[in-house]
């Protein structure tokens, strides 16, 4: 042993040795009450403050170091009775550790530090209640401003997050047992993987159950699952655009400078069309959206629905950890608001709207239709992918007939929308449902009066003979009316398949006393948005519903990644890729031809003289081009040009490049 660690060693000694001297009197006093044969029992905590406040002017002990370490001297209070004394000595003993006395100043009594918290508190306490009713009458301004017709909506579009996660109908549809198995059983998988590799992140292996991997569980849209990789978002966040005055938030989601460079190298592997491409990389960026619900349609068309439903749910995932922290409450609200004219925001949209058809092919019913009223209140106004002609389905699969009712009848929907066929009539259904005949015949029988060739189709595909007269023969009139026909009945006919929804039909089909007439498109159809249908259409991927569409507006279907975009859309930033739309079709010899006018457009700027000088500085660059009739802006953009067409030539075997002279070459597999 060192002599240093010999010199500690009897230092603490000593240090050990005058703690026991110190100590010694307290602990011939213990001894004694142990000897003792009769044991008293413990004073209750009451009794001692009954005795305290009954006491004549005596002082109520406070161990001020009852909530620390232990690590401390204590100070000692001069005993004023024979009780205090004992429970003291017995609170020394409780706590198993000898402890010096130590001579201090004289300590406050209770009622002194009693009051002088008081003022602290009480200070505290109306700063408190005074910022409390501040906001809660700024919320009650607010609300007295909103009218009843919005605050309707707001809580018809409320969603409750709980509901977003397929996990939890699984547990009431099947048990506990069965749902807690199978993720015992994920994480087991994932813990085995964890021991054979090790797998680098900012939250460790699987399996570790530390502060980021909580933070990755508590996610508003869907967990994280052991087996996705772990790594960041890659640049994915949401920021507030404004707040407006009927009490909405609007939100919208950002991409950073790393996620727009991989942004562009999506938009490249698209345009290069080669599957391989997408899944590489996808493997550098685990979490980038695009990507995900790209290959996710890749792995669809292969017939590989568990690795297109995975790629969703790890879209979706991505997407819940970089909302804002105040999006949760405001989505719970009913006043979260996205603008779809923002790219960014459209992929919500698109990964939201796929989930719902793989979660309806899993029968999780009770989810689809929280996620489609989550979609729903992103734009109720706008309803971008039509999501009003699927959700009363999904409300009557998923048992939630109220919650249809109360959306059919908000009086800003149907001001709004002038209530399409589909739910005209599911919402007689969900009457029914909910035990109110009475209202089920009354509202199916408007829809049939305004919709009649819905209600003939209806019976002609339940096999109903014969079909009542007032509706028999009834046919769309065009293309718009036959569209939603077969969009509703082929989807719900199911539902109507029972002997008493079956029965409500034929009875209240058979009480017109007239014959129907279907007449002109209703007030709906003619404000009908064929561009919003068309999208609803496309993603269901029904290719009977698909021929119906107008070809005007199905010949601007372009990418799966992003379908028929808004005219007015709003860029946050500009990808290279996304400028050279016109040249991604080029065969090799417009390639070779455009790069020919480029090689003429650098040759006209002459940049070799200020190169071979030893340089050439932006203001040097500037002088150039406006003397060769150019900007630097054009001067750029052709620059990105040629880089792409380069990239496409390489792709096709060709290498480019220019010579000192400026000349192009180009030879087919060969570099020059």
């Amino acid at each position: 042993m060192s002599s240093r660690a010999l010199r500690r060693a009897q230092k603490e000694l000593e240090e050990r040795q005058q703690l026991e001297k110190l100590t010694q009197p307290d602990e011939e006093e213990e001894s004694e009450e142990e000897a003792s044969p009769v044991s008293k029992p413990k004073a209750s905590l009451f009794a001692m403050l009954g005795e305290a406040e009954q006491g004549d002017g005596e002082d109520f002990e406070v161990d001020e170091n009852a909530s620390d370490e232990g690590d401390k001297p204590e100070a000692v209070v001069p005993p004023t009775s024979s009780a205090s004394k004992k429970s003291k000595k017995k609170k020394k003993k409780g706590k198993g550790k000898a402890k010096a006395k130590v001579p201090e100043k004289p300590v406050a009594s209770f009622s002194d530090i009693g009051s002088g918290l008081d003022e602290i508190d009480q200070a505290l306490l109306a700063l408190n209640l005074s910022s409390q009713s501040k906001s809660e009458h700024d919320h009650d301004q607010l609300t007295s401003t909103i009218s009843e017709e919005l605050q309707q909506l707001y809580s018809v579009l409320a969603v409750d997050t709980q509901y977003l996660q397929a996990s939890n109908e699984m547990r009431k549809l099947f048990g506990r047992a069965a749902v807690q198995g199978n993720n015992e059983g994920e994480a087991a998988g994932g813990r085995r993987r964890g021991r054979g590799q090790h797998q680098g992140g900012i939250v460790g292996v699987p399996g570790n159950r530390n502060l980021a991997s909580l933070g990755l569980r508590r996610n508003i849209f869907l967990p994280r699952k052991e087996e996705w990789p772990r790594a960041t978002s890659g640049g994915l966040g949401m920021e507030i655009v404004e707040t407006r005055s009927d009490g909405t938030i609007e939100y919208r989601f950002v991409h950073n400078t790393t996620y727009q460079s991989v942004q562009n190298q999506f938009e490249i592997c698209v345009a290069s069309m080669d599957p391989e491409r997408m899944v590489q990389l996808l493997h550098f960026n685990p979490y980038h959206i695009s990507t995900l619900l790209q290959v996710s349609e890749i792995a669809k068309q292969q017939r590989d629905n568990a690795a297109a439903g995975d790629m969703l749910e790890r879209a979706l995932f991505s997407f819940g950890r970089a909302v804002h922290s105040t999006f949760a409450n405001s989505l719970s609200q009913g006043k979260a608001r996205l603008n779809f004219r923002r790219p960014e925001n459209r992929e919500l949209w698109l990964a939201v709207f796929r989930y719902i058809s793989l979660l309806g092919a899993r029968a999780t019913w009770r989810t689809a239709f929280e996620w489609a009223k989550l979609l729903l209140s992103m734009d109720p106004e706008g309803d971008p992918y039509c999501i009003r002609l699927l959700i009363d389905q999904l409300a009557l699969r998923g048992r939630q007939a109220q919650s249809l009712v109360d959306l059919v009848e908000t009086d800003y929907l149907q001001r709004l929308w002038k209530i399409p066929p589909n739910l005209a009539i599911s919402v007689a259904l969900a009457h029914d449902h909910l035990k109110n005949p009475e209202k089920a015949r009354s509202a199916l029988r408007l829809a049939i009066r305004e919709y009649p060739w819905v209600a003939a189709r209806l019976c002609k595909e339940l096999e109903i003979s014969p079909i009542p007269h007032p509706i028999w023969g009834k046919e769309p009139n065009d293309h718009s009316q036959e569209l939603l026909c077969q969009l509703y009945v082929k989807n719900a006919k199911d539902l109507w398949n029972t002997p008493e929804s079956t029965s409500l039909l034929v009875e209240v089909a058979s009480s017109f006393e007239d014959v129907l007439d279907a007449g002109e498109n209703p007030y709906w159809l003619e404000r009908i948005d064929e561009v919003k249908v068309a999208r609803h259409v496309i993603l269901s991927d029904d290719r009977t519903l698909i021929t119906l569409l107008n070809p005007s507006v199905t010949a601007k279907y372009a990418s799966a990644s992003d379908p028929l975009p808004p005219e007015d859309s709003i860029a946050s930033y500009t990808l290279t890729a996304s400028r050279h739309q016109d040249v991604q079709g080029f065969n090799e010899d417009q390639i070779y031809a455009e790069l020919q006018r480029l090689q003429a457009y650098f040759r006209n700027i002459d940049l070799g003289r200020g190169i071979e000088a030893g340089g050439i500085t932006q203001e040097e660059l500037r002088r150039l081009l406006e003397e060769s009739g150019t900007n630097l802006d054009e001067f750029r953009r052709d620059m990105e040009r040629f880089q792409f067409l380069r990239l496409r030539a390489q792709e096709r075997g060709l290498q480019v490049e220019f010579d000192r002279e400026g000349e192009e070459n180009t030879d087919s597999g060969s570099d020059v």
